[in-house]
């Protein structure tokens, strides 16, 4: 091994054990851990050299979800460099990292309410009865988060990975929202509810490009006439290292690292109207969509002219307390 790739194996060194003394940090903090005192000084020391007021007056679910970000890097940083044969996809069992990973996606929910701020036609909807859909619920922290910010709402949670479930579902019977709260194990592309729908979120880098038509075109048939769609992404990568590892990361998960263009052409042939890109001064960015108010559900893209099949007729669901997601949900 050369003695330049070695240099370099301990210059990016550094960012890894700062990123472990900021993650140590938070969590002596957090669960009160009685750390020995020069080690503390030293931890706190390398996390003043990263921010010098990086952790001065932060709210406890902010640094909570650091923590969580930190940890689910690591976990998922180490299963590449011990499998980097598994083929892409999300397979990963081990609670650290799926429930880490639901941890931050909380965050979620704060960045489309700080947007409905802005947009009364999206609060309108957030704060009137309804459904919010999840689409990747994972381990049901950001469904329980979205009941939680968004009393009148409803929230259904879709996910097709079993050992995730299995979480959301203990996560949930520990909340106090279990009652407007369901989980299905489905994929989003075999949604079949018409017109049920008042808000969807879609997690762009879980979303693989072969299935990206046929996913949207379900979110289009779930929703509602005038109901909204909020499609995430990540924001674009600060240089081509930044780059590299972000489409390696998501390709890993599953998904298709997305640009807003790709989202917004895709987003206007299905028919969603009222298109908007926006960046949040965040690491995710989002595009918002509506279903046009005045669609008809004869007139939606169905599953099958969605793929390239020929129209399909689909029957229209009854709205929430009829709806298959309620009965026998619990």
């Amino acid at each position: 091994m050369s003695e330049s790739i070695i240099t370099r194996v301990l210059q990016l060194s550094v960012a890894v054990e700062a990123l472990a003394a900021l993650g140590a940090e938070l969590r002596a903090s957090q669960e009160h851990l009685d750390v020995d005192p020069r080690v503390r000084a030293l931890l706190q020391e390398a996390v003043a050299a990263i921010g010098p007021q990086l952790l001065d007056e932060r709210k406890p679910e902010e640094a909570a979800s650091a923590l969580a970000l930190v940890r689910t890097v690591f976990r998922q940083a180490l299963d590449l460099l011990d499998n980097p044969t598994r083929a892409p996809g999300w397979s990963y069992d081990d609670p650290v990292v799926l429930q880490t990973q639901g941890q931050v996606s909380r965050v979620i929910v704060h960045r489309i309410d700080a947007l409905a701020k802005r947009h009364p036609p999206l609060a309108a909807a957030l704060r009137a009865p309804g459904v919010f859909l999840d689409v990747g619920a994972g381990v049901g922290w950001l469904a329980i988060e979205a009941a939680r910010t968004w009393p009148e709402l409803k929230v259904w949670g879709l996910d097709p990975w079993e050992p995730a479930l299995a979480l959301a579902r203990e996560n949930l019977a520990h909340s106090n929202v279990a009652d407007r709260v369901a989980f299905r194990a489905q994929r989003i592309e075999e949604f079949e509810e018409v017109g049920t729908v008042t808000i969807a979120w879609v997690p762009g880098p879980f979303i693989a490009r072969h299935v990206a038509d046929r996913a949207l075109g379900s979110v289009f048939r779930g929703l509602l006439p005038g109901g909204w769609l909020v499609f995430g992404l990540m924001a674009p990568p600060a240089n081509s290292l930044a780059d590299a590892v972000a489409r390696l990361r998501t390709l890993r998960s599953g998904g298709h690292s997305w640009t807003a263009d790709e989202v917004v052409e895709r987003l206007r042939q299905l028919g969603f109207t009222a298109i908007e890109a926006i960046s949040t001064g965040s690491p995710v960015h989002l595009v918002l969509a509506q279903r046009p108010p005045h669609t008809s559900f004869a007139t939606s893209p169905s599953r099958d002219s969605v793929a390239g099949r020929g129209p399909r007729d689909f029957l229209v669901a009854l709205w929430c307390s009829a709806s298959p997601m309620w009965t026998g949900a619990r």
